[in-house]
């Protein structure tokens, strides 16, 4: 059943709690982070670090918002641990009226996208636009009566506290994993390996596709610290314009030259024949008489293999550092017999495809926002 809307002012005032800047003065500072983030703390501040006359002093349960930002979500209800920090003039903060609204139903409200929707209409030079304090009471919001809004509320509570602890326990299992990892290429090294310098256990293979205009191409991309590839959506040659890309093949290892550094390394598989990459991801062939290319795809993610390619890729420029190919290729290794090799790339896909196959990190948050439709569509 559908809930009853009223304008969100019905449930909220803007609060009094201004206080005169003294030059002489300490005050706790607050931001609000985007995305229904809530509150960060900001340096303390004296009164003659700042060129307002007046802060607003945030209490427990009020609701404060950025106006500038408030269309992205940039508005929360203030934890205890908030209580006594002030913000600007930029920052409005309002009283929840206690007899119309239920402060946990309004902090889950507040978190919902549909409502940062309905703050500010997107389009063009969306930027610029910033929401009042007239405009967010004005807003229409699902506002049953208090009994509805505290049985919500509880079943909200009992839900995200979960969600949160799921995000807690793939914290921990990915720990355990990359621990895992980094134990077995450790004990592998320990065993009287083999020193080879990197070029002549993979060797560079460039296959570059004549782009065709007409023609549709499916790309790969390499994602950081070892998560291996990801498909784009498919594109013309037309699309692709001037960009030199170059054909994948199962087997291929794959190394990002931007990227690299940061564990952005993956080796192809069945599901990439066919895709193209582009010319900043360099594909390698494996000697497969010296090396095995699932443990070299885990050895490079892992902290000795991180080091070798860090020291062939300098520049600091944020976080593009490339990848020196000559310098890479020089680098000394050591590695395990092959069986030892092929042992450990064997349990450590292994143990990859089982996590795969569990709910992953993005499964779980796309679940708050549809935990908060359900409820707010009265479906909860």
């Amino acid at each position: 059943m559908a809930l009853p809307e009223r304008p969100l002012g019905e449930a909220i005032t803007l609060a009094r709690c201004s206080v005169s800047v003294n030059a002489d003065h300490e005050y706790r500072i607050a931001g609000i982070y985007s995305f229904g983030r809530g509150l960060i703390k900001r340096p303390t501040i004296t009164g003659n670090e700042t060129a307002y006359k007046a802060l607003s002093r945030l209490n427990t349960g009020q609701l404060v918002m950025s106006k500038l930002n408030a269309w992205e979500g940039a508005l929360t209800v203030v934890p205890e641990e908030f209580s006594g920090a002030h913000v600007s003039p930029e920052y409005p903060v309002f009283d929840i009226i206690e007899a119309e609204a239920d402060v946990r139903y309004i902090s889950h409200l507040v978190s919902w996208p549909t409502l940062w929707d309905r703050l500010t209409p997107r389009g063009s030079m969306v930027r610029r636009k910033r929401t009042t304090p007239t405009t967010l009471m004005s807003t229409p919001v699902p506002l049953p009566d208090l009994d509805e809004q505290r049985r919500i509320a509880a079943r909200l509570d009992a839900a995200t506290a979960n969600l949160s602890r799921v995000e807690q326990l793939q914290e921990q299992r990915s720990k355990l994993q990359a621990a895992f990892k980094e134990s077995l290429i450790a004990d592998s090294l320990a065993n009287d390996p083999d020193e080879w310098a990197v070029g002549e256990v993979i060797r560079l293979t460039r296959r570059q596709v004549d782009v065709a205009e007409n023609d549709t191409y499916r790309e790969i991309g390499i994602r950081s610290f070892g998560r291996g590839v990801f498909h784009k959506e498919p594109v013309t040659g037309a699309e692709l314009g001037g960009k030199r890309v170059f054909a994948i093949e199962p087997g291929d290892l794959l190394f990002s030259n931007v990227f690299a550094w940061e564990g952005a390394v993956a080796l192809a598989g069945d599901a990439e024949r066919g895709y193209i990459g582009s010319h900043r991801f360099m594909t390698y062939l494996v000697d497969t008489e010296r090396a095995d290319a699932s443990y070299l795809r885990h050895y490079f993610t892992s902290s000795a293999g991180l080091e070798v390619i860090r020291r062939s890729s300098p520049g600091s420029a944020g976080r593009n550092k490339t990848l020196g190919i000559k310098n890479f290729e020089a680098q000394h290794i050591l590695l395990p017999s092959l069986p030892e090799q092929q042992r450990i790339g064997r349990h450590l896909d292994a143990l990859a495809v089982g996590l795969s196959m569990s709910k992953g990190p993005e499964f779980v948050k796309a679940l708050r926002p549809s935990l908060l439709n359900a409820a707010f569509s009265g479906q909860l």
